[in-house]
């Protein structure tokens, strides 16, 4: 995805070409979507959720590859926003986002997703050498993660405003919204489930 955006980059028009500019944008929206379902399937798995006949693993194996496709694009994205000459960035306003002069906190909530998400990434690469509650919580960043790319894409993203990002941003966030409900609540009737399942004397 990098070497693509950067091969975008050179063949265009030095004033007018925009093939890295619609590349980094484009690699933006499927970061986010990607990662989008990773906190969904994610969830699904917790709440021990088999689509059909399919085996639970198979939802695993879902979760853990938009995950890392996820970070691919987002990979090409910040590829995209150092090398497009439309904003100069540098490596401390892609690592930082406080720095850049464009949108500065908003670039810095793109950061703090961006460093959540390696973080989780990270644990999970090693989680065999991590005891289980902290991985756990680690994982918990996944969440933060989520709700700050959506509003760094709300607020930091040229496209924001139209109206198919607008419906793509609204109606997946209500999921998760949707599904972190489920989620709480789940615990509570499957506690509740268990209790009642145990005689009294």
């Amino acid at each position: 995805m990098a070497l693509g955006i950067l091969a975008g980059r050179y063949a265009q028009d030095s004033e007018t070409g925009t093939a890295s500019w619609d590349g980094l944008r484009a690699a933006g929206f499927a970061a986010y979507a990607c990662l989008w379902l990773s906190v969904c399937t994610g969830i699904a798995v917790h709440l021990r959720f088999r689509p059909g006949p399919m085996a639970i693993t198979w939802l695993l194996e879902g979760h853990r590859i938009t995950s890392s496709l996820g970070l691919s694009f987002l990979a090409g994205h910040l590829v995209g926003l150092l090398v497009d000459p439309t904003i100069s960035f540098n490596v401390v306003d892609i690592a930082v986002g406080l720095t850049s002069s464009y949108r500065p906190w908003q670039m810095a909530l793109g950061a703090a997703a961006f460093w959540s998400l390696v973080t989780v990434l990270a644990s999970t690469a090693f989680s065999r050498r991590l005891p289980y509650s902290a991985w756990r919580n680690v994982h918990y960043l996944s969440f933060p993660a989520y709700g700050l790319a959506l509003v760094h894409g709300l607020t930091a993203g040229t496209d924001a405003s139209s109206n198919l990002a607008m419906s793509l941003y609204a109606s997946t966030g209500a999921v998760v919204a949707a599904l972190l409900v489920v989620r709480v609540l789940g615990r509570g009737w499957a506690e509740a489930s268990a209790g009642s399942a145990i005689p009294t004397p």
